[in-house]
Protein backbone atom coordinates (compact mmCIF):
# COMPACT_ATOMS: atom_id res chain seq x y z
CA UNK A 1 0.00 0.00 0.00
CA UNK A 2 1.41 3.63 -0.84
CA UNK A 3 1.09 6.58 1.18
CA UNK A 4 -0.97 9.49 0.25
CA UNK A 5 0.75 12.63 -0.65
CA UNK A 6 -0.44 15.77 -1.31
CA UNK A 7 -2.10 15.75 -4.99
CA UNK A 8 -2.86 19.49 -6.16
CA UNK A 9 -3.19 21.33 -9.28
CA UNK A 10 -4.51 24.25 -10.81
CA UNK A 11 -7.17 24.13 -14.00
CA UNK A 12 -5.20 24.19 -17.29
CA UNK A 13 -6.00 23.53 -21.40
CA UNK A 14 -4.50 20.31 -22.54
CA UNK A 15 -1.57 20.37 -25.07
CA UNK A 16 0.20 17.43 -25.91
CA UNK A 17 4.05 17.22 -25.48
CA UNK A 18 5.96 19.48 -27.71
CA UNK A 19 3.04 22.11 -28.51
CA UNK A 20 -0.98 22.42 -28.60
CA UNK A 21 -3.44 20.25 -30.47
CA UNK A 22 -6.14 21.24 -32.47
CA UNK A 23 -9.62 19.70 -32.47
CA UNK A 24 -10.00 15.72 -32.84
CA UNK A 25 -12.16 14.65 -35.26
CA UNK A 26 -15.65 12.63 -34.53
CA UNK A 27 -14.44 9.92 -35.67
CA UNK A 28 -11.40 10.00 -32.87
CA UNK A 29 -13.80 9.87 -30.42
CA UNK A 30 -14.06 11.62 -26.92
CA UNK A 31 -14.01 15.59 -26.21
CA UNK A 32 -14.60 17.72 -30.00
CA UNK A 33 -14.72 20.52 -27.75
CA UNK A 34 -13.23 21.67 -24.83
CA UNK A 35 -14.04 19.58 -21.41
CA UNK A 36 -13.63 20.23 -18.28
CA UNK A 37 -13.38 17.35 -16.03
CA UNK A 38 -13.12 17.74 -12.16
CA UNK A 39 -10.35 15.71 -9.80
CA UNK A 40 -9.96 15.97 -6.25
CA UNK A 41 -10.98 19.21 -5.96
CA UNK A 42 -9.31 20.79 -8.97
CA UNK A 43 -10.82 21.74 -12.53
CA UNK A 44 -9.08 20.40 -15.53
CA UNK A 45 -10.03 21.73 -18.88
CA UNK A 46 -9.14 19.61 -21.78
CA UNK A 47 -8.68 21.39 -25.15
CA UNK A 48 -9.78 17.46 -27.01
CA UNK A 49 -9.47 13.89 -25.91
CA UNK A 50 -6.14 12.33 -25.37
CA UNK A 51 -5.07 10.54 -27.91
CA UNK A 52 -1.66 9.26 -25.84
CA UNK A 53 -2.87 7.28 -22.62
CA UNK A 54 -0.08 6.21 -19.99
CA UNK A 55 -1.23 4.23 -16.88
CA UNK A 56 1.14 4.55 -14.19
CA UNK A 57 -1.03 1.57 -11.57
CA UNK A 58 -2.34 -1.56 -12.35
CA UNK A 59 -6.21 -0.70 -11.18
CA UNK A 60 -5.76 2.44 -13.65
CA UNK A 61 -4.55 0.27 -16.36
CA UNK A 62 -7.63 -2.59 -15.90
CA UNK A 63 -10.58 1.22 -16.19
CA UNK A 64 -8.71 2.21 -19.33
CA UNK A 65 -8.67 -0.96 -20.61
CA UNK A 66 -12.34 -1.84 -19.66
CA UNK A 67 -13.17 1.23 -21.43
CA UNK A 68 -12.19 -0.14 -24.58
CA UNK A 69 -9.22 2.09 -25.03
CA UNK A 70 -6.94 -0.10 -25.58
CA UNK A 71 -5.48 1.82 -28.75
CA UNK A 72 -4.80 4.74 -27.59
CA UNK A 73 -1.87 2.91 -24.12
CA UNK A 74 1.10 3.55 -25.00
CA UNK A 75 2.93 2.94 -21.49
CA UNK A 76 1.95 0.74 -18.40
CA UNK A 77 3.49 -0.76 -14.89
CA UNK A 78 3.59 -3.90 -13.45
CA UNK A 79 1.71 -5.96 -16.16
CA UNK A 80 2.04 -9.40 -14.30
CA UNK A 81 -0.39 -7.88 -11.64
CA UNK A 82 -3.02 -7.25 -14.23
CA UNK A 83 -6.73 -9.42 -13.86
CA UNK A 84 -6.62 -12.08 -16.53
CA UNK A 85 -9.25 -10.75 -18.74
CA UNK A 86 -6.98 -7.51 -19.86
CA UNK A 87 -3.80 -9.13 -19.80
CA UNK A 88 -4.14 -10.57 -23.80
CA UNK A 89 -4.73 -6.71 -24.35
CA UNK A 90 -1.40 -5.80 -23.58
CA UNK A 91 0.39 -7.00 -26.17
CA UNK A 92 2.18 -4.54 -27.82
CA UNK A 93 2.14 -1.82 -25.27
CA UNK A 94 5.27 -0.42 -24.29
CA UNK A 95 5.95 -1.57 -20.42
CA UNK A 96 7.93 1.24 -18.59
CA UNK A 97 8.25 -0.57 -15.63
CA UNK A 98 7.24 -4.03 -14.46
CA UNK A 99 6.31 -2.92 -11.18
CA UNK A 100 4.35 -0.15 -9.81
CA UNK A 101 6.49 0.28 -6.44
CA UNK A 102 8.82 2.20 -6.42
CA UNK A 103 7.15 4.40 -9.64
CA UNK A 104 9.08 5.29 -12.57
CA UNK A 105 10.41 8.14 -12.83
CA UNK A 106 9.16 11.23 -14.60
CA UNK A 107 12.05 10.53 -17.29
CA UNK A 108 10.74 6.95 -18.11
CA UNK A 109 7.12 7.80 -18.10
CA UNK A 110 7.88 11.29 -20.38
CA UNK A 111 9.62 9.06 -22.64
CA UNK A 112 6.51 7.42 -23.76
CA UNK A 113 5.43 11.07 -24.98
CA UNK A 114 1.64 10.43 -22.86
CA UNK A 115 -0.99 13.49 -23.35
CA UNK A 116 -2.73 11.83 -20.04
CA UNK A 117 -1.18 10.01 -17.43
CA UNK A 118 -4.26 7.81 -15.46
CA UNK A 119 -2.86 6.46 -12.03
CA UNK A 120 -4.46 5.26 -8.63
CA UNK A 121 -1.73 5.94 -6.30
CA UNK A 122 -0.43 9.49 -5.02
CA UNK A 123 3.05 8.93 -5.04
CA UNK A 124 2.91 8.41 -8.74
CA UNK A 125 3.18 12.59 -8.46
CA UNK A 126 5.07 12.56 -5.84
CA UNK A 127 8.62 14.58 -6.00
CA UNK A 128 10.33 11.10 -6.85
CA UNK A 129 7.85 10.60 -9.61
CA UNK A 130 6.10 12.63 -11.70
CA UNK A 131 6.12 15.34 -9.65
CA UNK A 132 3.36 18.18 -9.13
CA UNK A 133 0.20 18.07 -11.54
CA UNK A 134 -0.02 21.94 -11.89
CA UNK A 135 3.71 21.13 -13.47
CA UNK A 136 3.11 18.31 -15.63
CA UNK A 137 0.37 20.76 -17.03
CA UNK A 138 2.69 23.10 -17.80
CA UNK A 139 4.91 20.81 -19.58
CA UNK A 140 1.72 19.89 -21.78
CA UNK A 141 1.23 16.46 -19.65
CA UNK A 142 -2.79 15.84 -18.13
CA UNK A 143 -3.40 13.65 -14.96
CA UNK A 144 -5.89 11.91 -13.72
CA UNK A 145 -5.44 10.35 -10.09
CA UNK A 146 -8.53 7.67 -9.61
CA UNK A 147 -10.59 9.89 -7.15
CA UNK A 148 -10.70 7.30 -4.34
CA UNK A 149 -7.16 8.20 -3.68
CA UNK A 150 -7.55 12.08 -3.54
CA UNK A 151 -5.69 13.48 -0.44
CA UNK A 152 -7.73 13.86 2.39
CA UNK A 153 -11.23 12.38 1.11
CA UNK A 154 -12.67 9.39 2.56
CA UNK A 155 -12.83 7.00 -0.42
CA UNK A 156 -16.05 4.99 -1.40
CA UNK A 157 -17.30 2.94 -3.82
CA UNK A 158 -18.74 5.85 -5.48
CA UNK A 159 -15.80 7.11 -6.47
CA UNK A 160 -15.34 4.47 -8.87
CA UNK A 161 -18.12 5.08 -10.60
CA UNK A 162 -17.85 8.96 -11.12
CA UNK A 163 -14.24 8.03 -11.81
CA UNK A 164 -15.85 6.10 -14.84
CA UNK A 165 -18.13 8.64 -15.77
CA UNK A 166 -15.68 11.23 -15.78
CA UNK A 167 -13.29 8.80 -18.07
CA UNK A 168 -15.77 7.62 -20.21
CA UNK A 169 -17.21 11.21 -20.60
CA UNK A 170 -13.73 12.75 -21.55
CA UNK A 171 -12.50 9.77 -23.93
CA UNK A 172 -15.89 9.31 -26.11
CA UNK A 173 -16.86 5.88 -23.92
CA UNK A 174 -19.89 6.87 -21.87
CA UNK A 175 -21.53 3.84 -23.19
CA UNK A 176 -18.98 1.64 -22.26
CA UNK A 177 -18.71 3.38 -18.80
CA UNK A 178 -22.16 2.90 -18.14
CA UNK A 179 -21.66 -0.76 -18.68
CA UNK A 180 -18.43 -1.30 -16.81
CA UNK A 181 -20.08 0.95 -13.50
CA UNK A 182 -23.66 -1.00 -13.75
CA UNK A 183 -21.40 -4.65 -14.15
CA UNK A 184 -19.39 -3.29 -11.25
CA UNK A 185 -22.43 -2.29 -9.51
CA UNK A 186 -24.23 -5.89 -9.39
CA UNK A 187 -21.16 -7.33 -8.57
CA UNK A 188 -21.41 -5.70 -5.31
CA UNK A 189 -24.78 -5.49 -4.59
CA UNK A 190 -25.12 -9.06 -4.93
CA UNK A 191 -22.49 -9.58 -1.71
CA UNK A 192 -24.94 -10.19 1.26
CA UNK A 193 -23.28 -8.45 4.77
CA UNK A 194 -22.28 -10.89 7.55
CA UNK A 195 -23.90 -10.52 10.90
CA UNK A 196 -22.78 -9.47 14.01
CA UNK A 197 -20.84 -6.95 13.57
CA UNK A 198 -17.13 -8.27 13.38
CA UNK A 199 -13.93 -6.07 14.07
CA UNK A 200 -11.29 -6.38 11.46
CA UNK A 201 -7.90 -5.15 11.99
CA UNK A 202 -6.20 -4.07 8.28
CA UNK A 203 -3.08 -5.35 7.91
CA UNK A 204 -0.49 -3.98 5.39
CA UNK A 205 2.99 -5.22 6.98
CA UNK A 206 5.03 -4.08 9.72
CA UNK A 207 6.82 -6.09 12.48
CA UNK A 208 8.24 -3.89 14.86
CA UNK A 209 4.90 -1.82 14.93
CA UNK A 210 1.92 -2.75 12.48
CA UNK A 211 0.90 -0.10 9.87
CA UNK A 212 -2.82 0.07 8.61
CA UNK A 213 -4.25 1.85 5.32
CA UNK A 214 -6.77 3.56 7.75
CA UNK A 215 -10.44 4.17 7.42
CA UNK A 216 -10.04 7.42 4.85
CA UNK A 217 -9.21 4.71 2.17
CA UNK A 218 -11.59 2.12 0.18
CA UNK A 219 -10.93 -1.29 2.56
CA UNK A 220 -12.75 0.62 5.20
CA UNK A 221 -15.82 1.34 2.83
CA UNK A 222 -16.02 -2.58 1.93
CA UNK A 223 -15.49 -3.39 5.06
CA UNK A 224 -18.60 -1.50 6.21
CA UNK A 225 -20.89 -2.83 3.25
CA UNK A 226 -19.05 -6.39 4.37
CA UNK A 227 -21.33 -5.59 7.55
CA UNK A 228 -17.89 -5.37 9.38
CA UNK A 229 -16.04 -2.86 11.85
CA UNK A 230 -12.47 -1.16 11.09
CA UNK A 231 -10.91 -2.11 14.56
CA UNK A 232 -8.90 1.56 14.01
CA UNK A 233 -11.67 3.90 12.86
CA UNK A 234 -9.50 6.93 14.23
CA UNK A 235 -6.72 6.28 12.07
CA UNK A 236 -7.32 7.84 8.79
CA UNK A 237 -4.46 7.93 6.67
CA UNK A 238 -2.29 5.26 5.86
CA UNK A 239 0.48 4.72 8.49
CA UNK A 240 1.36 2.76 11.70
CA UNK A 241 -0.49 1.81 15.03
CA UNK A 242 0.95 -0.46 18.02
CA UNK A 243 0.21 -4.11 18.94
CA UNK A 244 -0.19 -2.97 22.34
CA UNK A 245 -2.96 -1.64 21.30
CA UNK A 246 -4.52 -3.99 18.75
CA UNK A 247 -4.22 -6.77 22.08
CA UNK A 248 -6.48 -4.47 24.01
CA UNK A 249 -9.20 -3.62 20.86
CA UNK A 250 -8.72 -7.78 19.71
CA UNK A 251 -10.46 -8.14 16.57
CA UNK A 252 -12.24 -10.82 15.56
CA UNK A 253 -10.51 -10.82 12.26
CA UNK A 254 -7.20 -9.91 10.71
CA UNK A 255 -7.29 -8.48 6.65
CA UNK A 256 -4.22 -9.49 4.96
CA UNK A 257 -2.88 -7.24 2.05
CA UNK A 258 -1.06 -9.74 0.05
CA UNK A 259 1.65 -7.38 -1.42
CA UNK A 260 4.59 -7.82 -4.17
CA UNK A 261 7.54 -6.72 -0.85
CA UNK A 262 5.22 -8.45 1.61
CA UNK A 263 3.37 -11.33 0.32
CA UNK A 264 0.03 -13.00 2.59
CA UNK A 265 2.05 -16.15 3.57
CA UNK A 266 5.12 -14.42 4.93
CA UNK A 267 3.00 -12.03 7.13
CA UNK A 268 0.56 -14.72 8.72
CA UNK A 269 3.74 -16.66 9.62
CA UNK A 270 4.57 -13.54 11.53
CA UNK A 271 1.51 -12.68 12.97
CA UNK A 272 0.89 -16.51 14.05
CA UNK A 273 4.04 -16.91 15.79
CA UNK A 274 4.66 -13.16 17.41
CA UNK A 275 4.26 -13.90 20.87
CA UNK A 276 2.69 -10.43 22.22
CA UNK A 277 -0.27 -10.73 19.92
CA UNK A 278 -1.16 -14.64 20.52
CA UNK A 279 -4.02 -13.83 22.62
CA UNK A 280 -6.02 -12.16 20.18
CA UNK A 281 -9.11 -13.38 18.71
CA UNK A 282 -8.06 -13.25 15.32
CA UNK A 283 -4.73 -15.36 15.80
CA UNK A 284 -6.16 -17.90 18.19
CA UNK A 285 -8.82 -18.70 15.60
CA UNK A 286 -6.54 -17.78 12.68
CA UNK A 287 -8.81 -15.89 10.86
CA UNK A 288 -6.65 -14.23 8.47
CA UNK A 289 -8.73 -12.39 5.42
CA UNK A 290 -6.25 -12.91 2.19
CA UNK A 291 -6.82 -9.94 -0.02
CA UNK A 292 -4.64 -8.93 -2.99
CA UNK A 293 -3.67 -4.99 -2.36
CA UNK A 294 -4.81 -4.23 -5.35
CA UNK A 295 -8.19 -5.37 -4.66
CA UNK A 296 -8.07 -3.09 -1.70
CA UNK A 297 -7.98 -0.04 -4.20
CA UNK A 298 -10.06 2.12 -6.18
CA UNK A 299 -10.49 0.44 -9.33
CA UNK A 300 -12.74 -2.34 -10.90
CA UNK A 301 -11.76 -4.72 -8.09
CA UNK A 302 -14.29 -3.56 -5.39
CA UNK A 303 -16.79 -6.56 -6.32
CA UNK A 304 -13.91 -9.09 -5.70
CA UNK A 305 -12.33 -7.98 -2.86
CA UNK A 306 -15.82 -7.79 -0.97
CA UNK A 307 -16.50 -11.30 -1.87
CA UNK A 308 -13.35 -12.28 -0.10
CA UNK A 309 -13.82 -9.96 2.64
CA UNK A 310 -17.46 -11.28 3.56
CA UNK A 311 -16.33 -15.44 2.93
CA UNK A 312 -13.57 -14.71 5.31
CA UNK A 313 -16.23 -13.35 8.32
CA UNK A 314 -18.79 -16.12 7.45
Amino acid sequence: MRKTLIAGALSFTLTACGGSTGPTTAAAGGASTPKTVTNCGQPYTYRQAPQRIVTSSTPATEIVLALGQRDRLVGTVAPGELLPEYADDLQGVTIIAKKAFPPPSKETVLAARPELVVSAYPDDYGPKALGDRAKLAEEGVNSYLLSGACSGHKATLEDTYADLKNLGDLLGAADQADAVATRLRGEVEAVKPVSGNPKVFVYSGGKEKPTTPGSHSLVDDLLSRAGATNAFPEVTGYGQVNWEELVKRNPDAILVEDQAFEPADAAIAFLTSYPPIQGVTAVKQKRFIVVPVNDNQPGLRSGRALRAIVAGLG
